[in-house]
Order: C-alpha cells, then sequence, then structure tokens
C-alpha cells in the first residue's frame, strides 16, 4: 500500500548518502551508508481519538536535532563479524540479529563505534550506563528519534495510513488493527487480514519508508535507549527517557506481534536483561555533537530470598495453564490459588472476552489473597489472549500491592507466546522485578514438566 493510496502525509524521502560525523568543526567521514535525518519538530505519542492507544502515550511536542540512522536493523553477519558469536534463533547472515539483551546491544555500539576509529557512546559500570552525548561513536535511538524515524513525517496510526497488511510489514498479519473489533461481527470493511510468515525476513525485504528506512515497524522490536516511564513535558529538545527505572524501552513490534502493537506510538518495555527471538536493534550516529553526559542507574534492588515464600496464581479457561500450574505446585510445594471470576466467561469464548477487553474492563473476582504481604514471589499463570493477559488477571494484578516483590509470569498460548503480556504486565507493577517467563504452547506436551524445571532453575527456585 502507497502512502497515497491510504492517505498518509507526503514527505520527500532523503538522498542515501555517505555520513560523516561532525566533532566541534571536524566532519569524520563514516562509509557506513546511514541515512542522514534532518529533525524538526513532531508530535510525539497518540491522539486521544486513536484507537487501541495505551495510557502512556500522551501527545506532547518533541524537537529532534539531525542524525544518522542506519536503514536496516542490526544483521546476524555484522553481529557475529564484530562479537564474533550469534544469539539468535532463526539463522540468516542477512536475517535481524535477535535474541540479545539491552546490554549487549550497547556493548555492540561500543565495539563498531571502536572498530570505527570512532568514540564509544558508552560506558557501563555496574548498575550505571552514562551516554557521552559528544561522542561520535554508535548508539541506541533513543525512543524519541525512533518515533521520529518511523512516523517519517506522518501523523497517521502507522506511516503508510491507518492500517497496515503484511505487504507493508512482517507481522502476524492474521490480527490486523482492530480486529479485536471485527473479529466475531466484521464491520470495518478496512480491517483486512494478511499473510503471518512466522519467522523474521531480510532486513532489506520489503519497502522503506518514507525516509528510507526498512522495518521500522515488525521484523523485530528494537531497543531503545530509554528506561520506560512517562513522558516528561518539560523533556521536548531531544528527550533520552527517565534517569532511573528496571524496564528499557522496544518500539516497533515485531514478526510475531499483533498490528495494534506495531503503532507508531505503542511502547513495549522490557527487562534489559531479557532476551527474545523477537527482539533485537538498528543503530545511530550523531550528526552534530550533543552536549553532556546522560547518566541512566538501575533503580531496583531486589534480590531472590534464600527460602523465598511463593504464591502460585493462575487464571485458566481450558484446563492448559492449570495443568502447568499443579506440576509447579508439585516440584515447589508453593501456595497454589485460582484466580476465578464472580461471572465467569460462559459461550463463545472469543466474543465474551472481548467485550471486556475493547472496553478496558476488570471483571469482578471471586479469588481474593488475604495475605499477599507474607509472599516474595509471585509465579502468574494465564493463557494468552489477543497478544495480552485476560482481563480478570488484570484486576488480579491492579488488587495489590506488589512493590519489591519477583513476579514471574508462564502463560499457554496457540502459537503467539507471551504476545505483548509481560510487557503490559511490567507496566503495572513498576516496583517489582518481572522476571523471565515461561511460555508453552496450549498443553505443552510431553516434555512439560523438564521445561517447567528448567525455568524454575534459571529463576532461582529451587524444587
Amino acid at each position: 500500500m502507497s502512502s497515497e493510496e491510504s492517505g498518509a502525509e507526503q514527505v520527500q524521502q532523503p538522498d542515501r548518502i555517505e555520513s560523516g560525523t561532525e566533532t566541534g568543526t571536524e566532519v569524520r567521514e563514516v562509509n557506513d551508508n546511514f541515512i542522514l535525518l534532518d529533525g524538526g519538530t513532531f508530535l510525539m505519542g497518540s491522539p486521544e481519538s486513536e484507537r487501541q492507544r495505551e495510557p502512556d502515550e500522551a501527545a506532547h511536542e518533541v524537537t529532534i536535532s539531525p542524525f544518522y540512522v542506519d536503514p536496516y536493523e542490526v544483521t546476524q553477519g555484522d553481529y557475529e563479524t564484530l562479537m564474533g558469536e550469534n544469539p539468535s534463533y532463526f539463522s540468516g547472515d542477512n536475517l535481524p540479529v535477535e535474541n540479545v539483551t539491552w546490554y549487549e546491544a550497547i556493548a555492540y555500539c561500543n565495539a563498531l563505534s571502536e572498530s570505527r576509529g570512532l568514540t564509544p557512546v558508552y560506558t557501563v559500570k555496574g548498575d550505571t550506563v552514562s551516554w557521552n552525548r559528544s561522542a561520535d561513536g554508535y548508539r541506541l535511538l533513543t525512543e524519541a528519534k525512533w518515533e521520529y524515524a518511523a512516523r517519517a513525517g506522518t501523523s497517521t496510526v502507522f506511516n503508510a495510513g491507518n492500517q497496515i497488511t503484511s505487504e507493508d510489514a512482517n507481522f502476524e498479519g492474521s490480527y490486523p488493527y482492530l480486529i479485536e473489533e471485527n473479529y466475531v461481527n466484521h464491520r470495518d470493511s478496512e480491517v483486512v487480514t494478511s499473510n503471518y510468515r512466522g519467522e523474521t525476513i531480510s532486513v532489506d525485504s520489503l519497502e522503506p519508508n518514507q525516509f528510507g528506512l526498512y522495518n521500522m515497524y515488525g521484523n523485530v522490536s528494537e531497543w531503545c535507549f530509554d528506561y520506560y516511564g512517562e513522558y516528561a513535558p518539560e523533556q521536548t529538545d531531544d528527550p533520552a527517557g527517565a534517569l532511573s527505572g528496571s524496564l528499557r524501552v522496544n518500539r516497533g513490534g515485531s514478526y510475531i506481534d499483533f498490528a495494534k502493537h506495531l503503532r507508531s506510538a505503542y511502547r513495549s518495555a522490557t527487562n534489559p536483561i531479557d532476551t527474545d527471538r523477537n527482539l533485537g536493534f538498528r543503530v545511530a550516529r550523531n550528526a552534530q555533537a550533543g552536549e553532556g553526559v546522560i547518566e541512566t542507574t538501575y533503580s531496583l534492588d531486589i534480590q531472590m530470598p534464600e527460602n523465598p515464600r511463593i504464591l502460585i496464581a493462575y487464571f485458566s479457561y481450558s484446563g492448559n495453564t492449570e495443568h502447568a500450574a499443579e506440576i509447579i505446585q508439585q516440584k515447589t510445594g508453593a501456595d497454589l490459588v485460582e484466580i476465578e471470576m464472580e461471572n465467569p466467561y460462559r459461550g463463545n469464548i472469543y466474543e465474551v472476552s472481548q467485550a471486556d477487553l475493547n472496553q478496558n474492563i476488570r471483571p469482578a473476582l471471586r479469588t481474593h489473597v488475604e495475605n499477599m504481604e507474607q509472599y516474595d514471589v509471585i509465579l502468574l499463570g494465564y493463557p494468552t489472549w489477543w497478544a495480552t493477559m485476560p482481563m480478570p488477571v488484570y484486576s488480579f494484578v491492579e488488587e495489590y500491592d506488589f512493590g519489591g516483590k519477583i513476579i514471574i509470569p508462564f502463560s499457554s498460548h496457540g502459537g503467539t507466546m507471551f504476545g505483548d503480556s509481560v510487557s503490559d504486565l511490567s507496566k503495572l507493577v513498576p516496583d517489582s522485578y518481572v522476571g523471565i517467563g515461561f511460555e508453552f504452547n496450549y498443553s505443552g506436551g510431553s516434555g512439560l514438566s523438564d521445561e517447567i524445571s528448567e525455568w524454575l532453575a534459571l529463576s532461582g527456585i529451587e524444587e
């Protein structure tokens, strides 16, 4: 779909140039074929009228200085050449590298800078990561610069307009934007399903956006520099996010995400030590030297106790999550509680659960834990519905103060893994440590018990 056909704003595509880096008045020539974006002022976030927007997308004006950006996501070939390893789940030199932590992404940036004689941008000392804004080396995009690059001068939901298909991006095309409102009773003729590839594709696949950048939506979600937090209205010029936090932002959605998570304004929040087959990055450089040092510090100090008091809390509809919860209980001896609704879902689950999802309703629960304060660790189980947690799980999480606790999710699914449910959970409990979750397809099969044992050991929980 062209931007003209979709009604998206037309923006002149910049010429591909060999980029240079300005340090004072000196320009270092670097033959990396990055694209120069001139910068400017744009409206970051989403308008209140945008359907399926999140509360953390408050629209606000931001001014961006010029910068160079790689038209492609970092490839496995480039990553392996520089770092000597390839952690990716999928395999191919020209596929995007994935399964990298945020820290590995910034280590790559520094290594790339050194390999090309540029000044590394980042300094890592324990839980503190500093960004020298005057350095001429490679770096992750900030969240603001990522959105500026993705929008490419447009103000619509996507840079191709208010809908997107698999011709525009590599995502779960079976679930287009607004499918949740049209799955049972199809009312909107513009909501059209397309292909689901089920894997990443070459970084130069599909058409670039109006700025000449490939796969800003889909393929792999891209790590940004920023800690996740509410937008600060006073940060209007080249904002770099919060100075402390526990989650780092990633943007753009991936090959396995629903279209709603590809929206230009959508913000995903992830533990910076987490890895996933749908999580990668692209790099950028200064076009002119910035000022000062941004020092960010990890703010949570939550450790696994020697003998943790554990609660397994789960919501199950078909029994798959319940089965896993019972296996976990047998292995750990932890307390077990089922999250039950006062009025359980009946009939067509797609239809009855969507009523709550589409209206953002928190259904009343029959389950109430009287002594939640006694638990150190919550193992939270649920089926992934519509790429998030079922609404009764939202009700459960929002009922308690989980500050200082460790929450580790486990989820049954029909092929979409966690969706963005871990990000949604993490945003609800900013003062808790959300551990690396465990996902399994439907009932999990004969290997489920062994896989659960591996996950518990990885999480620091003894059987």
